[in-house]
This record gives structure tokens, C-alpha cells and sequence, in this order.
């Protein structure tokens, strides 16, 4: 009888639980799948701004890095590529160019099927300095 009570609560609980799982959809699940605290660290420490940024398309991580080679002021080092969800982030020095202009410089430099789209900026201080309306 005791575990005739146990099963549907033991149940219930496993739904609730799997609803808290990360969809990939919001902002923060791709900003998260992106995150790294060493490069945020590193970017506050030197007033960078770090930039999170959603992919649409084909994720190449290969045509990602090239592109993000030719863009002005992103520290090569700091990118970070997620396949699921699509995303990336890196950390730039904004006094050379706006995060958006960074972001639409490697865009020009990805082919026509990969979107990138600015999501969030955390500017040199560690603060939000920006973030997509959804």
C-alpha cells in the first residue's frame, strides 16, 4: 500500500523536474550554453565587453572562427561556439568598434545560410550593457 502512495508523487515529481530542464529557446539558456567565467573575468579585469549572440542556420564552428579572426578588436581566445543551442560569445575591446558592428562584421564574413543576432552585452564593468527583446 506504501508504495502505492510513493509511485504518483515520486511521478509527479519527475515531471516537475523535466520541465526545469533548459529548452533553448529564452535568452539565458543560450547565453548559459556560452558562458564561461574565466572570460568574463578576464574581460571585466581589462574593461572588455563580452558578447553573447544567437546562431540561425547551419552551426560551422570552422567558418565561425575565420570569420571571428577578421573582426576588429574580439579576442580570439575568448570565443565560445555552442551547437545546442546554437549560440556564441566572445570578448572584444569595444572602444575599437560597437559590439553590433563587430557582430555584423563577421556576419559579412559567414555564409548567406548562418545569422548571427546580438542577444546580450556585459560591459567592461560586469554589468549589462545591452539585451534582445524577446
Amino acid at each position: 500500500m506504501r508504495a502505492a502512495c510513493v509511485a504518483p508523487f515520486v511521478l509527479a515529481l519527475a515531471g516537475a523536474a523535466s520541465a526545469a530542464w533548459p529548452c533553448g529557446v529564452c535568452v539565458e539558456d543560450k547565453v548559459a550554453a556560452t558562458y564561461d567565467w574565466a572570460v568574463m573575468q578576464q574581460a571585466v579585469a581589462k574593461g572588455q565587453a563580452v558578447v553573447f549572440c544567437e546562431l540561425a542556420g547551419r552551426v560551422d564552428a570552422q567558418r565561425i572562427t575565420q570569420a571571428a579572426r577578421q573582426v576588429r578588436g574580439l579576442e580570439r581566445a575568448s570565443l565560445r561556439i555552442s551547437q545546442d543551442p546554437a549560440a556564441l560569445s566572445f570578448a572584444m575591446d569595444a572602444a575599437q568598434q560597437s559590439p553590433q558592428a563587430a557582430v555584423a562584421a563577421m556576419q559579412r564574413a559567414l555564409p548567406a545560410g548562418l545569422r548571427v543576432k546580438v542577444l546580450k552585452v556585459v560591459a567592461g564593468n560586469g554589468f549589462e550593457a545591452a539585451s534582445a527583446q524577446r
